[in-house]
Formats: structure tokens, sequence, C-alpha cells
């Protein structure tokens, strides 16, 4: 490796022959705005401080190059790194040539000899000092402005967005006075600096890559990744392998598009996710590249091209769960929509294996779409539960493997009834669970999207065998119907109930339905038999049915009841997949751990009073909120005061918020306690476990 500090002047040959070429996996020209209003700063400012006799000097950044040989006698380029600004730097000498070309041709002929090799007319591509890449039109576009052709019609490349950028602000500096072309020009090509890197071709050009990166430089993980294929693969193979699949790839998955909540553009994500397909382990963002180049460093040149080729496969089906408008199939892209409301994108390593096995035949497409609904059903559970979202991302990297061992040890079995029973051992919620988070779980929040699916799901079930249902003509909007916003109405009718309800039930499904904007107005902190009127004969059957019965008063009977009533369709709708065990029996052993929600908590003494006092300290650091509630529910387990020594002895503990819990049980009551406190506060049984030491015979 050769680095040596070039002005631009040598850098473009002084206006001598000179050709450099990006390789076909770089990046599109994306400078914007931001970029180009600094050079164009950083430039004025040497512009007014420059004095021949002593050239002020200006260093912007770095150049890596691989020398390609000669054509004739011109020394030829690739242009690993340093494109954005090189590209930059040709428009803004554009711009100063056709400023000037009216009057003073000689010195716009000058200035052309940066950007062309003047020699080279009419020979082809080497006509052109740069050459860059093909994507969104940014050669054709370059080459037009060069020409003096419609540049314009290229309205995907952002190159002649900087050309525009440049024009006007130049050439209202020169009317003014403020900046002459000649003058100007020096500047750039005298003062203005670069570190000129050059490689020989046994070199490993990505370690530079990730140098650069360190420093700063903005290239994406996406980035990264394309250009260590680039230099993977030999020069030969580089445009086919490009044009037959990563411009494709793309063109599918554009960095422009974020993913979900992750703020990933598309392409990024999806190499994430691609990743954690192979290697079954979602890595962070900043380790894409690393990733990709260990899962990659094994492959030859033929097996790396097949690769590429597999990632176009694998980007394809990846579109598909972005947008799954995009799939033939009505019957699947209508699951895919659905699945998409509970942001899928946790699923996309295993889904991505799930698509392949569908598309290469080896399950069917009725198989493919039992399998996408027994996700929706985990998925819907789990968010009726309140059940934590990060356990996904570890989850579901590695569940392909848990299925196939499942198919290995019973051969009979299907892949959808595989994918059940892993799913029942993932924390999976079973119909007590649904049931009492219905009654209790606060399901209202800013983004409605779960919600209103559920809701929506439900109406259409209550017309099923009717041969059709309805459906709001507007956009559906989440209706309280005990209100949001408190009025004299409610708060009279239910007296001193209003505060306790408003609580405990104010987002919670029996409280929630549907109506359209219109009707959310109208409805508003109206009285509940207003609402009640109006509801019996709304649209939806949801509404209609349920609101034409005999109820009186909006109360916690009454909104518990409607939980109820909604319980039993959710899970006619979402049926439970199954059961699984996750206790013993047996309570002999002493206990010496205790696991909720992920967490795992040691005893401090292998005692079963220890479980219940680790069990109520763990709730009041993750569920405070929910503690008041849970000691209502087990009053006589709590006390507030300290309890008389006399009646109770040392049976009594204290816990970190003030209150005293009954340790004077047996130990098959201690886990009784346990789960019907952590149920309390919305843990089911398959969120917690105990761990107990062996008892010898």
């Amino acid at each position: 490796m050769k680095a040596d500090s070039w002005k631009i002047a040598k850098v473009f040959s002084s206006g001598g022959e000179i050709h450099y070429v990006m390789p076909h996996f770089q990046r599109q020209y994306s400078w914007e705005k931001t970029e180009w209003e600094v050079l164009l700063k950083d430039a004025i400012a040497i512009y007014d401080e420059y004095d021949p006799e002593k050239e002020p000097e200006h260093f912007i950044g770095s150049l890596v190059v691989i020398n390609d040989g000669t054509r004739g006698i011109m020394t030829a380029f690739n242009l690993v790194d340093g494109q954005q600004r090189l590209t930059t730097l040709s428009l803004l000498f554009l711009v100063l040539r056709d400023i000037i070309k009216p009057t003073d041709q000689k010195l716009a002929k000058k200035i052309n000899k940066f950007v062309v090799n003047s020699d080279e007319e009419g020979e082809g591509d080497v006509y052109f000092k740069l050459l860059p890449t093909n994507k969104y039109g940014d050669r054709q576009a370059y080459q037009a402005i060069i020409l003096e052709g419609n540049y314009k019609q290229f309205t995907e490349s952002g190159i002649p967005k900087a050309y525009n950028y440049f024009l006007p602000e130049i050439e209202s500096k020169v009317k003014e006075g403020e900046l002459d072309i000649g003058k100007f020009f020096t500047v750039l090509q005298n003062c203005f600096q670069l570190v000129f890197i050059e490689l020989n071709k046994d070199e490993n050009p990505y370690h530079i890559f990730e140098s650069l990166n360190a420093k700063g430089k903005p290239l994406t993980q996406a980035d990264l990744v394309r250009n260590y294929m680039a230099m993977m693969l030999p020069t030969s193979q580089q445009e086919n392998a490009f044009t037959k699949y990563w411009e494709k790839i793309e063109g599918l998955l554009q960095e422009k598009r974020i993913v979900g909540k992750s703020g990933m553009g598309e392409l990024t994500a999806f190499l994430r996710h691609y990743l954690a397909m192979e290697t079954r382990n979602l890595c962070a963002e900043s380790h894409i590249y690393a990733r990709f180049r260990d899962y990659c460093k094994k492959l030859d040149d033929q097996a790396f091209v097949v690769e590429i080729a597999n990632l176009l496969k694998f980007a394809e089906y990846y579109d598909k769960l972005l947008r799954p408008d995009n799939e033939d199939n009505e019957n699947i892209k209508i699951v895919l929509l659905r699945l998409n409301t509970f942001d899928l994108s946790t699923a996309y390593p295993f889904l991505l294996t799930l698509y392949n096995e569908y598309k290469s035949q080896k399950i069917d497409r009725e198989e493919f779409i039992e399998c996408l609904k027994s996700l929706e059903n985990y998925l819907v559970r789990r968010y009726i539960c309140g059940k934590q979202t990060n356990y996904l991302n570890k989850m579901f990297p590695s569940i392909w493997k848990d299925v196939e061992a499942m198919k290995n040890e019973d051969e009979e079995i299907t892949l959808p009834e595989a994918l059940q029973k892993v799913l029942i051992a993932k924390q999976y919620p079973n119909d007590n669970d649904v049931r009492q988070s219905i009654k209790s779980r606060q399901l209202y929040e800013k983004n409605t999207h779960k919600i209103c699916l559920v809701i929506e799901t439900i109406n259409r079930h209550l017309s099923k065998g009717k041969g059709g249902f309805t459906v709001l003509d507007q956009k559906s909007t989440i209706e309280h119907i005990l209100p949001q916003t408190s009025s004299e109405d409610w708060e009279n009718e239910l007296g001193g109930e209003f505060q306790q309800i408003y609580r405990d039930y104010l987002h919670t499904l029996g409280n929630l339905t549907l109506v359209t904007p219109e009707w959310n107005s109208q409805l508003s902190n109206s009285s509940f038999l207003v609402k009640k009127q109006k509801l019996a004969e709304h649209a939806l059957r949801i509404n209609s049915d349920y609101f034409s019965q005999s109820i009186n008063r909006w109360d916690e009977k009454a909104i518990l009841e409607r939980a109820n009533f909604l319980s039993i369709k959710l899970i006619e709708i979402w049926p439970s997949l199954g059961e699984h065990e996750v206790f013993p029996t047996r309570t002999s052993g002493k206990p010496k751990l205790i696991k909720i929600c992920g967490d795992e908590i040691p005893l401090p003494k292998p005692t079963w009073r220890q479980v219940t006092i680790q069990c109520c300290e763990w709730v009041i650091k993750n569920r405070s909120d929910r503690f008041e509630k849970a000691r209502n529910l087990l009053k006589p387990h709590f006390q507030e005061n300290r309890p008389d020594k006399n009646s109770d002895g040392n049976e009594w503990q204290k816990l970190t918020n003030g209150y005293w819990v009954n340790l004077h049980k047996p130990a098959k009551d201690h886990r009784k306690f346990c789960r019907r406190f952590l149920e309390s506060v919305g843990i089911s049984e398959d969120d917690w476990s105990i761990e107990a030491e062996e008892v010898s015979d």
C-alpha cells in the first residue's frame, strides 16, 4: 500500500490522461445538500484567504484505489473509496466550465480537461476521467452533463441535483462580483488535497473499508457488505453478479425505507435477518458486516456467487413479508397483512425459512398458511396477555432448529403440528391467561392497529355462517364506552365507584369498541344510556348485538361481563394450540432459584419462605403499579402495619415498600400463593418457575 498527499490537480492528472472506474458494487451517488453546502462553504473560505505566494491547504479526506493497469498510455484505477467527493468535485468543475464558457472559451476548455481525457474523444468510456456506477442512472446523468445533453431526464440520480445546487450558488456570486471563476478554479485544484491510497491487487481492501468506517466515514452496514462483495469477487465476475443479482436486491429493498421500529433501512434489516436465519443468532446492527464477512470467509469464488444468488431469492421473500400485496396468492397475502399488524419483524428470520420451504415445495400452500395462522394465534395471545416482546428477539432466530428437532423425534408429525408444539413451549398464554388478562389488561395505546384488528376480527366472527359481514366505511377508531374524559353525568351515575372503575377498566377490552371518527366525535363523553342507544343502532354486530341487550348501568360488573363475552369469542377465533406443563406436581426438595419473566433470582436461603419474599420483591421492582391490586385480592396475606408479635411471632416479613407479608404456611401453600399473586399482576404460570434440589431416595 502506498499513501501520499495529493493536490486535486494531481488527482485529475493536471488535465492529462487518467481514468477512474467504480466497482459495480459501489453505492450510488448519495451526497445531499448538507454535504454540498459544507464543501462549497469551505471552498469559498479558502478562496477569500487565498495568497498565491503562500497557498493555504485544505484536506478533504482520502481516496482509495487499486491500480488496474493502463489503457494505452493512460493509467486506470478502480475507485475503492472516495467516489462521493471525487464525483462532487467533478460536478463543481463542470459548473465552472458551463458558467465561464460563453465569455472565456479557453478557460472553459482548460477546466473541461479535468473531467475528460481529450485524446480519447469518441473512444467510449475511457473518454471520461471518472466513470460512476449505473445505479439510478448516475453514469448516464454524469455523462449527459459533460456532453451538455439532457441530464434532467435522470430523475432518480442525485448527480443532477448536485449540479443544479452548485450552478445558481456560484452564478449569483459571479454576478455580484464576489467570485472569479479562474481564481476559484485555481483554489480548487491547488489548495484542496486528498490522501491518495493505492493498493496492490494482492491486498484486502475491505480492511481499508473497516478502518475508514471506524474513523467516521458515512458507510452503512449494507455499504460495507456491498464493498466486501466487490472485493471478494474477481473483476471479471463483478458486473455479471451485480446486474444479475445485487442490483435486483437493492431494487427490492431500499435503504431509504425503514423496517418496523428498528430504524434500519430495508437492506440492512434484511441482511441482519438473513444472517439470523443462517446462524440462529440475531446480531446487533453494528455487527452485521462483521458477521457477514465471517459467514462468507469459507466460500470460494463460485460458492460466493451462489451465495449472492441465494440472497436475491430470500430478498424476494423479504419483500413479500414487508409488502404482502406483492404476494400472488390472495390467502397468503391476507394472513401476512394481519401478521404485519403485530410488528412481524422479530419473526422474519423464521419466516424466511418457512417461505423457502413453501417455495421449494417442501410444504404445500395450506400447510404454509396454517403455520402463518399459528404464528398469528401466538402473537395475538401474547399481545392480549402483555407478554414481553424482547423475548421474541431471542426466540425466533432459533425456533426453526426446535421445529426440526421436533420433526426428527416424530417422523409422522407435520410441519404445522411441530410448529404448534414448539410455540406452546415458548411462553404461550393458555385460555385462563387470556380470560384473566382481558379483564384487567390496559390494551389501549396510541398505535391502535393491534386492538383494532382484534375487535374487527371478533366483529367478523359474529357474522360467521351469514355469508358476509359489515365493515366501516371510514377508518376504524377506538371508542371508550366509559369515556377518557370524565363528565358530570358519568361521575353522578357511578358515584363513589367512578375513580376505581376509571383507573382499573378504562383501557381494558371490555370498555372498548370500534366506530368511525364521525361516530367517535358524536358519542364523545355522552352518558351511557345515550351511547347505548346509538351503539344498539350501529352497523357493526359487535355493537348492535351486544348493546341491544338490557344493560342499565356501565359499571365494573357490566365491563367485566362484556370482557367475558369478548374473551369467549376471542378464544373461539384463536383457540389454544395446546397446553404446556411447566410445573412438577411435587413440592419436596429445597428451592434454590426462582425465575420470573426471564429474570433468574437466586434465593439467599434455600427455603420456601424466601420464594414468597423474592416473588413479592420482584413485583415491587417490576410491577409496582399492580402491587396494590394484587394485595387487595390476597388481603389475608398482607398487612400495612407491623403485625403483633404476640399473635404471630416471627412469621411476617417486611417488604421494601413497607407492607408485611405472611410467611406462616407449608411449602405447597407458598407455591400456591406465588401463583395467585403473580397471576393477579398479569404473569401466568408459563412465565415463572421454581428450581429445587432433587431429593435422594
